[in-house]
């Protein structure tokens, strides 16, 4: 994490808090950040290790709060893509399985196939009571 993202995730709990007048919950911190909700977890859990923010849990909801500011300055300027990359490369995935199943349900072919396959147990039963049982004592 650099110091730049360190100050943005600060910057925008504070901003949160005046405008709701409570502690953000991480999920609106992304939302108001326009981040994945995992990255911005990440971010608040690596703060929270170094003392700049806390992860405040309820039984509703976890909020972040604003610990000490001054820590973020202590993070390096630049820092590695790497994880960056794996984390959008994980909600871009994400997001298209949600997609496919979101078209699945609503193009009808989830229950296209499930008639199907009523329609098929249907013959298969019609098939069995039509067929005489063999009589067990060989008098056909």
């Amino acid at each position: 994490m650099t110091r730049q993202e360190g100050h943005l995730v600060v910057a925008g709990i504070r901003v949160l808090s005046h405008l709701q007048e409570r502690s953000p919950t991480p999920e609106e911190l992304a939302e108001f950040l326009e981040m994945s909700a995992s990255a911005v977890r990440l971010q608040l859990a690596f703060l929270d290790d170094l003392g700049a923010v806390a992860l405040v849990k309820s039984a509703f909801a976890d909020h972040a709060e604003v610990r000490d500011h001054l820590q973020v300055d202590t993070l390096p300027e630049t820092g590695g893509p790497e994880i960056s990359r794996d984390l959008e490369d994980f909600d871009r995935r994400k997001q298209e399985e949600a997609e496919k199943m979101s078209n699945l349900f609503e193009t009808g072919e989830h229950e296209k196939k499930r008639q199907d396959k009523l329609e098929r147990m249907a013959d298969e039963l019609k098939d069995f009571r039509r067929k005489k049982p063999s009589n067990p004592f060989g008098d056909d």
